[in-house]
């Protein structure tokens, strides 16, 4: 979907743009504008995976919008040129 008059960014002003999202919506929409595409992952029932065992340690919990933040910084790097 192209949004007119927007203009595509950088791969570096991409990489800050995501740091400076406060919301998830505002995420999506900058993942939508750019045009990324981000790979869902299947609930560990679906597969024969070992489940990964979750940290209790405080200091390594993410909230929601980190951790989506994490998967759009790898989807810029492994997309962009």
């Amino acid at each position: 979907m192209r949004v007119l008059g927007y203009k595509k960014k950088s791969k570096t002003e991409l990489l800050k743009a995501v740091d400076d999202c406060v919301s998830i919506s505002q995420l999506f929409a900058l993942v939508q504008h750019e045009g990324l595409v981000l790979q869902m992952h299947a609930q560990q029932g679906a597969s024969n995976l070992a489940p990964k065992k979750l940290s209790t340690d405080k200091s390594e919990l993410k909230s929601p919008i980190e951790i989506l933040k994490d998967r759009v910084r790898i989807a810029i790097v492994c997309q962009r040129i």
